[in-house]
C-alpha cells in the first residue's frame, strides 16, 4: 500500500511541476499563496529578462523562504524564459525536420528527383520551415543540427552576429534544374524565383537558402557545380533593386541541360548610408513575449514564447537606413508594454528590434507605432 501511495505522491508532484512549468499558475490546481509566490517570481523573471541580467533568482532571496522557494523559481525561470527563450525544438518540429532531412538525403542520392514541394504541404506555416530547414540540410549533406533558429525566426543580433532581420554576414544557396536556353534565378531575403527568358525547358529539381540573403550590398559569387553552359551573377544586390540578386544560366547547345550552381554572400560590413526617415504600423494578436525586427525594408515578427502570434499586419513607409539611429515606439493599443530592445548600430548591422510584453493570461490586440 505504500508503495502505491509513494507512486501517486510523484505523479501528482511531475503535474504539479508541469503546471508550474507554464506563463500562468493555476489556482485550481494551487493554492493562493503558492501562485502568489509563482506569480512575484514570473514578473521579477520576466523584468530581468528585458533588462538583461542573468538568469538568477536567488537575487530575490528576501522575497521567499524556503517552503516556497520553489514556487517562486518556477515562477521566475517562467518568466526569463518569456523574454529570453532558449531556442529548443518541439517534439513536433524536431519531427518535421527529421522527416526534411531524410526526403532531402534521398533526393541527394536520386539526381533530378524534387519531392520537398509534395510533402511540405502536410505542414502549417510554422511547421514547415523546420521541414524545409531539415531538407536543405539533407539535400546538402550538412550533420542533422536541432535547436537553432531556423526560417523566420532568426537569433536576436549582437555583436559580432547577423543582423537579425537583415540577414547574415556571410551564407549559402543552392538551385538546380533543367534549362534550354536562357533562364534568370531571382533570390531575395529567403525566397527564390525563376524566369524563363527564352527557350522551350525550365524546370526547378532542388532549392534553397541557408539562412537569409541579407539587405544590405554585398557581394554574390556563383559557382556551377553542373551544366554545360555559362552560369553568371548579373544583378547584384543594392538598396535601388530592393536586395535583389539576379543569376542568369545561359544554355547556348541545342536541346535543355541540367544545372546546379552554388551561390555564396559576402555582406560589405558596416557600410554606413544616409539618414532616411520612416515609420511602421505594426497589428497582431499577442501572448506573451513578441519582437518586432527591422532592417532597412524588412519586417519581421518573432514569437519568442512560441504561446501565440496572429493577425499580423504592418505598413512601412521608407526604410531604416544602414547608419546608428534612435528608433521609438508608441503604443496604441494593448495591455501590456512595448520597449525599444535594441537600437541600430554597427555592432547589430542597424537592426533595430522593438519588443511587446504582454504579462496577462490570454492574449490581446496590440497597434504599435515604430518611427525614426
Amino acid at each position: 500500500m505504500k508503495k502505491y501511495i509513494l507512486f501517486f505522491f510523484i505523479l501528482c508532484t511531475l503535474a504539479f511541476s508541469s503546471i508550474l512549468a507554464s506563463a500562468q499558475c493555476n489556482p485550481a490546481t494551487a493554492s493562493p499563496i503558492r501562485c502568489g509566490f509563482y506569480d512575484e517570481g514570473y514578473q521579477d523573471g520576466a523584468s530581468d529578462g528585458r533588462s538583461n541580467q542573468n538568469d538568477d533568482y536567488r537575487r530575490y532571496r528576501s522575497k521567499f523562504d524556503r517552503q516556497y522557494e520553489s514556487f517562486y523559481r518556477d515562477g521566475y525561470s517562467a518568466g526569463y524564459d518569456s523574454v529570453r527563450p532558449s531556442t529548443r525544438w518541439t517534439n513536433s518540429q524536431r519531427s518535421a525536420y527529421n522527416s526534411g532531412y531524410t526526403i532531402g538525403l534521398n533526393d541527394r542520392r536520386s539526381p533530378g528527383r524534387n519531392s520537398v514541394q509534395g510533402a511540405l504541404g502536410r505542414y502549417d506555416q510554422n511547421i514547415a520551415l523546420y521541414f524545409q530547414q531539415g531538407y536543405d540540410d539533407g539535400f546538402s549533406g550538412r550533420n542533422r543540427t536541432y535547436d537553432v533558429p531556423v526560417g523566420t525566426n532568426p537569433p536576436l543580433p549582437g555583436p559580432g552576429g547577423g543582423g537579425g532581420g537583415g540577414g547574415g554576414n556571410t551564407g549559402t544557396a543552392f538551385w538546380s534544374g533543367r534549362v534550354d536556353d536562357r533562364v534568370n534565378v531571382i533570390f531575395r531575403g529567403n525566397s527564390i524565383t525563376t524566369q524563363n527568358i527564352s527557350g522551350n525547358t525550365l524546370q526547378t529539381f532542388t532549392q534553397g537558402i541557408n539562412g537569409r540573403m541579407p539587405n544590405r550590398p554585398s557581394i554574390i559569387t556563383a559557382r556551377k557545380t553542373d551544366g554545360r553552359g555559362d552560369v553568371t551573377v548579373i544583378q547584384q544586390p543594392d538598396r535601388s533593386n530592393n536586395f535583389t540578386t539576379i543569376v542568369e544560366i545561359f544554355d547556348r547547345n541545342s536541346g535543355a541541360d541540367n544545372y546546379r550552381f552554388e551561390l555564396s554572400w559576402a555582406a560589405a560590413a558596416n557600410v554606413e548610408e544616409p539618414y532616411s526617415s520612416g515609420n511602421v504600423r505594426w497589428r497582431g494578436r499577442v501572448d506573451q513575449t513578441v519582437n518586432v525586427i527591422i532592417s532597412g525594408n524588412s519586417v519581421q515578427s518573432q514569437d519568442t514564447t512560441g504561446t501565440g502570434l496572429s493577425n499580423v499586419t504592418f505598413d512601412l513607409n521608407g526604410y531604416l537606413a544602414n547608419r546608428p539611429g534612435s528608433v521609438n515606439v508608441r503604443k496604441r493599443n494593448g495591455r501590456g508594454t512595448v520597449t525599444v530592445l535594441q537600437q541600430p548600430s554597427r555592432f547589430n548591422d542597424y537592426t533595430a528590434i522593438v519588443q511587446i510584453f504582454d504579462p496577462n493570461s490570454g492574449a490581446d490586440n496590440y497597434e504599435i507605432d515604430i518611427t525614426w
